[in-house]
């Protein structure tokens, strides 16, 4: 298992195609592994690259009401 942290967009990419290819492995093996600790990283980058604003009250009152 080679894992590397998520610095760039191609890292992020690289990163999302190797999940793509671990996503059939079982758990409990190396490939479980890689694809946990890929995935926790692909979530930290996404949180620091693509932070999502909450919204504003005028847009929360609608949500709200629903």
């Amino acid at each position: 298992m080679n894992v590397n942290t998520i610095k760039t967009p191609k890292d992020h990419k690289a990163a999302l195609a190797r999940i793509d290819e671990l996503l059939d492995a079982e758990a409990g093996t190396s490939a479980g592994a890689e694809l946990e600790a890929l995935a926790i990283l692909v979530e930290r980058y996404e949180e620091d690259a693509f932070p999502i604003d909450p919204p504003s009250s005028l847009d929360a009152i609608p949500f709200r009401m629903e």
